[in-house]
């Protein structure tokens, strides 16, 4: 109840600062009685660059994840705020800029057009990046899979990430000083205040998570989100295979813009009954990192107490698909000669029984005592053949 409470406050708060600011300014904008339309077609452009303003800095103060904010949003929510709420302002800055022109003469006052001309084009390149690198709904497209491995390949994927929060706050100083040096702020004190309280709460934030935060959350970034259960450090230096990396990329690139946030731990099955034996978050930091021996001659459960669920494909705000991971994983294991013994005597009684645990007189005689129906019994020569031509019979030891 008081998570619903906080997000309704938050959401009130999102929505009622623009409309204040856009009243103070409608009632400090000069009126300008000798075209009414025209003035009503600009104050709406200003409006709209209002909320456009206003939301890219709440962007900023959602994406430093401030815990109140992280607790009420939780990660779904936060992740779709995210992602929504700047391509929103993005369409706002678009329609801004022919309306606030209408029936207005610029050609003296350069300076204000060319600076928030930089802003929108800061945001549009920030929106560009990110769909590049952070989203996985523009990997259709065969150059984003390109970029991503040849950032991969430059070793620029955390950089990337710096970029993107660089550019935001620079976007918002740069729009900052855009309102600043309009027409309403020179001739009112009162907005120039409203604007100057948004860009100050928003820079004082971002100074917190960049400079201060880290000092609070000395070793585990996870603190306020994660399983209880995922206790997992990475402390290794030695044994990274960069190109094993990139040839993980290049099979996968749905993995670049994962943000390591644990939800895949955290809603997996296998981790909570495990107590976090087996972790995916684990095996995505390890694959991402090169540890590929480490990986792939782990304990039984390292990679393979995945049991293809898809719950975390399912939960994943990245929409990163990690069962394919796991499961490339896996394979590699078995190609490269490293997976436990079971695996082998599972695939071994599925070669010789179709089944992983054949069927037994015990198994039959609880199934009659439940009057459960009789089991048909699969094609034994059609599973052979086609195990045996994926070479799991040569595999195994058993082709003769």
């Amino acid at each position: 109840m008081k998570s619903k409470l906080s997000l309704a406050l938050l959401e009130i708060i999102l929505f009622i600062s623009p409309i204040v600011a856009s009243i103070i300014y409608w009632l400090e904008e000069p009126l300008d009685g000798s075209n009414i339309i025209n003035n009503i077609i600009h104050r709406t452009g200003s409006i709209l660059g209002i909320f456009a303003f206003i939301w890219m800095c709440f962007n900023i103060l959602v994406s430093i994840r401030l815990k109140p904010i992280e607790k009420s949003l939780e990660l779904e929510g936060l992740m779709g705020f995210h992602t929504q709420m700047p391509i929103a302002a993005l369409i706002m800055m678009i329609l801004h800029y022919p309306m606030i022109r209408l029936g207005r003469d610029y050609s003296s006052f350069e300076i204000i057009t060319r600076s928030g001309t930089i802003s929108f084009q800061i945001f549009a390149a920030l929106m560009v990046i990110a769909l590049i690198f952070m989203s996985n709904n523009a990997l259709k497209y065969k150059i984003v899979k390109k970029l991503r491995y040849f950032a991969s390949k430059k070793k620029f994927r955390y950089n990337f990430h710096k970029v993107l929060h660089n550019l935001m706050i620079l976007g918002v100083i740069t729009t900052y000083i855009h309102t600043q040096i309009a027409f309403t702020s020179q001739a009112s004190l009162v907005m120039r205040i409203v604007y100057s309280f948004f860009a100050l709460i928003t820079t004082i934030g971002w100074i917190y998570h960049k400079l201060i935060r880290r000092f609070l959350l000395k070793s585990d970034p996870f603190i306020h989100r994660k399983a209880s259960w995922d206790t997992f450090r990475l402390e290794l230096e030695d044994g990274k295979d960069s190109e094993w990396v990139l040839s993980l990329i290049k099979h996968n690139p749905t993995l670049y813009p994962c943000i390591q946030c644990g939800e895949c731990t955290k809603t997996c099955p296998v981790s909570k009954v495990t107590k976090g034996a087996y972790n995916p978050r684990r095996n995505v930091i390890l694959a991402l990192s090169g540890y590929k021996e480490l990986l792939l001659e782990g304990d039984d459960l390292g990679i393979w107490g995945c049991t293809v669920c898809n719950t975390c494909d399912e939960r994943c705000p990245q929409k990163i698909e990690l069962t394919e991971t796991f499961t490339f994983l896996k394979n590699q294991s078995v190609l490269l000669g490293k997976s436990s013994n079971y695996i082998y005597e599972q695939a071994k009684n599925i070669f010789e029984n179709t089944k992983a645990i054949p069927s037994q007189p015990a198994i039959e005689r609880r199934r009659n005592d439940l009057k459960l129906p009789e089991v048909s019994k699969p094609n034994l020569d059609e599973i052979q053949a086609l195990l045996k031509n994926i070479g799991v019979e040569e595999k195994l030891g058993l082709s003769k």
